[in-house]
C-alpha cells in the first residue's frame, strides 16, 4: 500500500488490527500503478472523509458496530425504490432519510499538518526498538519510573509531618481540608456548643492543601443578621476603623487578628497571609475562647471576610509555622511540578503508540491516580500520618469499578471507531485533541468550574446563583450544536437509527427517574451528576472526526474527575442526601412568638437588678398551623410536616441556647429567657427559632429578630 496515495492512506487503518502496535511501511508502487489508482479513486471532497462507490463499499467497508444499515423489506423493496417519493408514506420517507446516505462512508482522520513531523516519534521508536517485546519492556520501565516519581512526591506532600514542640520531640501536624472548622453548621454542636468543646486554651500545628480559595458555601447560612451564600466562609480577621488589627477584642485589649470559630480554617489562614492558595502551607492555630466584635475586611489571596458585631463562644488566631525551605512540603495542585510527570507519561504514550488499548488504559489509570491523590482529592482531615492511607484506600475503592466502566466505554465507544487505526502521521493531532481535552476535563476544578457560575443543577442554584441561568442556556446551546453535528456525521456513515434507539431508551430512563422524583413527594429527587452526563454523551463520540476526538477526551476527563473526587452516586437520591449538612430542609413551619417578647431592663429583676433579660413565649402547634399552612402549601402537606415536629430550638448569635421536646413540655407552655449584663454586652444579639425533628436536628430556622445593645427589640422580615 502506497502511503503517498491519499485515498489508500484514508482507509489504510481499516486493514490492521486495533491493538497491533507495529506500523509497517510497504514498498512504493510504480508510477503507472499510482496513476491507475488515482484514476479509479477521485480526490477526496474534504480532509476527513471520502465517498466510496457502492462496489468499494460492499467489498472494503464494514460498520464497526456490525449495524445493518439496509432498510426493512417493507421500505426498501424494488417496487418502492422505483416509485416516486409522492407514492410513499411520510413515515417511509422519514425512515429512508434517517437511515443515512445511500453511499455511506466512514469518517477517518487523515493528517492535516506536517504528517512527516507527526510520524517522526513513532518512526524513531521503530528504528531504535524494532521488536514488540522490547516496546512492551520500554513501556513497563516508563510506567515504573513514573510510579516512583509520583510516589516520592506524594509521600512528601501528603505523608507524616512533625512540628517541633521545643522539647526535642515532634508533634504530628494535623492535615485539614478546605472546609475544616471548629463549629458545625446548624445545631450540630448541641446546646451551648457542648459537642464542640473545648473553646479555648488549645493550639496545634496544621497543614492545608492548595486551591482552597474558590470554596464557597452553597447553602444559605446566617452570620448574625445577614444571610450568606456563594461566598467564602471567613468571619473576622479584618481591621478596625483605625486600620489596626481587629479580628476580636481580648480582655487585655490586644490587637490579635481573631476569626470566629465556625470559619473555614484554611481560608482564614489564606486571609491572614499565613499560607498561599497555589501551594497551601502550614501554620499554628490557637483557640482563644469567647470573643466579641469580629471585624470583616479584605485579606490575603483576595478573600473578603465577613463581619459579626456580637459575641461567639469560639475565636481562633493563626500564626506561621514551618516556614523554612522544605519544612512544610505541599505539592502545588495546578503547577508543572505536580502535573509534569503524569502529563509527560501520557503524552509520550500517545505520540509513540498506535494502539488504542494502550493509550486508553494507560491514560485513564494515570490520570485517575493524579486526580484522586493530588490534583483534586477527596476531603480528608486528621493527623498527617493518617492522610495518605485514607486517600489510597478511597482511590482503590473507586478505581476498580471505574476501570470496569472505562473498559465498557472503550469497547463500545472508541476501540473500533474514534481511536481505531489512527496513523502515526496524525499522532500529534490525536495527542492535542484527545489527550489535551482529557486533561481539560479531568482538571475541571481548575479549567472549567471557575468560569461557569453554576455549582449544581438544582432549582435553588438556578434561581439564586448569579449568572447560573445564562450559564445553563449557554451550555445547552453548545450541547445542541454539538449533538446536531455528531448526528450529521452518523448520518453520513448510516448509523443514525441505532443511536436514535439507544437514546430513546436513555431518555425513557430519565423520564422514569423524573416520574419517581415527582411521585416521591419530596423524598426522592432526580440528580444528573456531571459524570453521569459524560456517560450519557460518550456514545455520540464513537466516530473518527477531529471534533469527536476532542469531545471524547473531554467527557472521559469529566468522568474521571467526578468519580475520583466524589465517587459513584445514585441518580435517584433522597432529599436529605442532596442537602448535605447545612442545606435547607424546605420546611415552612416555624414557631410563632405569642405577642411581643417581654424585655426587662434592670430594676424588673429583683434577684439581679443590674442585669437585663428578654423572654419569649410561643403559640401552640395547631394555632401555628392555622396561621401558616394555608398560605404555604395546603393542609395535606402541612399535616405531614406536623408529624415531624418533636420539639423547639432557639438560636442566639448562631449558637443553640435552648432545646426542649414537646414530650417534656408543650410548645405553648415553654418560655425561653435570655439574660445579659449591659456593662459587658453592648452589642446586638440575634435570635432565630425552629422546630426540632425526631433525631434532634433542627428544621429550618426563622428569620432574625434583633435585641439591640440599648435594650430595644426589632422583628426582622420573616420573623414570626
Amino acid at each position: 500500500m502506497d502511503l503517498n496515495n491519499p485515498h489508500q492512506t484514508q482507509y489504510s487503518g481499516l486493514q490492521r488490527k486495533d491493538d497491533d502496535d507495529d506500523y509497517h511501511h510497504h514498498p512504493p508502487v510504480s508510477g503507472s500503478s499510482r496513476t491507475q489508482a488515482d484514476d479509479d479513486h477521485p480526490a477526496s471532497e474534504d480532509e476527513e472523509a471520502q465517498l466510496l462507490s457502492t462496489e468499494d463499499y460492499i467489498e472494503q467497508f464494514e460498520l464497526d458496530d456490525n449495524t445493518d444499515t439496509s432498510l426493512p423489506s417493507f421500505v426498501t423493496t424494488n417496487h418502492s425504490r422505483a416509485n416516486p417519493k409522492s407514492q410513499r408514506s411520510p413515515f417511509c420517507r422519514l425512515f429512508t432519510y434517517l437511515s443515512g446516505s445511500f453511499h455511506p462512508h466512514r469518517q477517518t482522520l487523515t493528517p492535516f499538518l506536517l504528517p512527516s513531523i507527526q510520524s517522526l516519534p513513532r518512526l524513531t521508536l521503530e528504528r531504535l526498538v524494532s521488536h514488540p517485546w522490547q516496546r512492551v519492556a520500554l513501556l513497563s520501565i516508563g510506567l515504573l519510573l513514573w510510579l516512583t516519581i509520583f510516589s516520592v512526591s506524594l509521600v512528601q506532600s501528603k505523608g507524616t509531618l512533625l512540628y517541633p514542640d521545643g522539647e526535642g520531640k515532634g508533634e504530628v501536624v494535623r492535615h485539614l481540608d478546605c472546609v475544616s472548622t471548629f463549629w458545625e453548621p446548624g445545631n450540630e454542636c448541641g446546646v451551648d456548643g457542648e459537642r464542640c468543646k473545648p473553646f479555648g486554651n488549645v493550639s496545634f500545628a496544621f497543614r492545608c492543601p492548595a486551591d482552597c480559595r474558590q470554596v464557597t458555601v452553597l447553602n444559605p447560612r446566617w452570620v448574625g443578621g445577614q444571610e450568606v451564600v456563594y461566598k467564602p466562609w471567613v468571619i473576622g480577621g479584618g481591621d478596625r476603623g483605625d486600620g489596626s488589627a481587629g479580628g476580636g477584642l481580648t480582655a487585655a485589649g490586644t490587637e490579635t487578628r481573631v476569626y470566629r470559630g465556625d470559619s473555614f480554617v484554611c481560608q482564614a489562614a489564606m486571609h491572614a497571609g499565613v499560607i498561599s492558595d497555589s501551594k497551601g502551607g502550614c501554620g499554628v492555630v490557637e483557640l482563644v475562647g469567647e470573643y466579641y466584635s469580629f471585624f470583616g475586611g479584605k485579606g490575603g489571596e483576595g478573600i473578603s471576610s465577613l463581619g459579626f458585631d456580637s459575641h461567639f463562644p469560639i475565636g481562633f488566631t493563626i500564626r506561621p509555622a514551618l516556614t523554612g525551605p522544605g519544612e512544610c512540603p505541599q505539592m502545588e495542585m495546578k503547577t508543572a511540578r505536580s502535573l509534569a510527570p503524569t502529563i509527560l507519561l501520557t503524552s509520550l504514550v500517545s505520540l509513540l503508540t498506535t494502539s488504542a488499548t494502550t493509550l486508553w488504559f494507560t491514560s485513564f489509570i494515570a490520570v485517575f491516580a493524579q486526580i484522586g491523590l493530588i490534583s483534586d482529592p477527596p476531603n480528608v482531615s486528621g493527623p498527617s500520618n493518617t492522610i495518605l492511607p485514607q486517600l489510597v484506600s478511597i482511590l482503590f475503592e473507586r478505581l476498580l469499578p471505574a476501570t470496569f466502566t472505562s473498559a465498557v466505554l472503550f469497547w463500545t465507544c472508541s476501540r473500533s471507531t474514534t481511536l481505531r487505526a489512527i496513523p502515526p502521521s496524525a499522532n500529534l493531532e490525536k495527542t492535542v485533541l484527545w489527550l489535551g481535552s482529557l486533561w481539560i476535563g479531568a482538571l475541571s476544578n481548575f479549567t472549567l468550574e471557575p468560569w461557569i457560575p453554576l455549582s449544581r443543577l438544582s432549582a435553588h442554584d438556578l434561581s439564586h446563583q448569579p449568572g447560573a441561568v445564562v450559564a445553563l442556556l449557554a451550555i445547552l446551546a453548545v450541547l445542541c450544536v454539538t449533538i446536531a453535528y455528531q448526528a450529521y456525521c452518523f448520518w453520513l456513515e448510516g448509523r443514525v437509527l441505532p443511536y436514535l434507539a439507544l437514546y430513546g431508551l436513555l431518555l425513557a430512563g430519565i423520564a422514569v427517574g423524573a416520574v419517581i422524583s415527582v411521585m416521591g413527594l419530596g423524598t426522592l429527587e432526580l440528580r444528573i451528576h456531571h459524570y453521569v452526563l459524560a456517560l450519557l454523551l460518550l456514545p455520540l463520540t464513537s466516530i473518527q472526526t477531529r471534533p469527536a476526538l476532542a469531545y471524547q477526551g473531554l467527557l472521559l476527563g469529566l468522568f474521571i474527575n467526578g468519580i475520583a473526587r466524589w465517587g459513584f452516586d445514585s441518580v435517584i437520591q433522597t432529599a436529605e442526601a442532596l442537602r448535605g449538612d447545612d442545606g435547607l430542609l424546605g420546611s415552612s413551619l416555624v414557631p410563632l412568638v405569642d405577642g411581643q417578647p417581654l424585655v426587662y431592663l434592670g430594676e424588673a429583676l429583683v434577684e439581679a437588678p443590674e442585669l437585663w433579660s428578654i423572654a419569649f413565649k410561643w403559640k401552640g402547634i395547631y394555632e401555628t398551623m392555622e396561621a401558616l399552612v394555608p398560605q404555604v402549601h395546603g393542609w395535606g402537606r402541612g399535616r405531614e410536616e406536623k408529624e415531624r415536629l418533636q420539639g423547639l430550638s432557639v438560636m442566639v448569635n448562631d449558637v443553640e441556647r435552648h432545646r426542649r421536646f414537646f414530650a417534656e413540655e408543650a410548645l405553648e407552655d415553654q418560655v425561653f429567657r435570655w439574660v445579659r449584663d449591659p456593662r459587658v454586652v453592648t452589642t446586638p444579639e440575634y435570635f432565630r427559632f425552629a422546630f426540632v425533628g425526631e433525631d434532634g436536628r433542627s428544621l429550618d430556622y426563622s428569620a432574625v429578630g434583633t435585641w439591640f445593645g440599648n435594650g430595644t427589640w426589632s422583628s426582622g422580615p420573616g420573623f414570626y
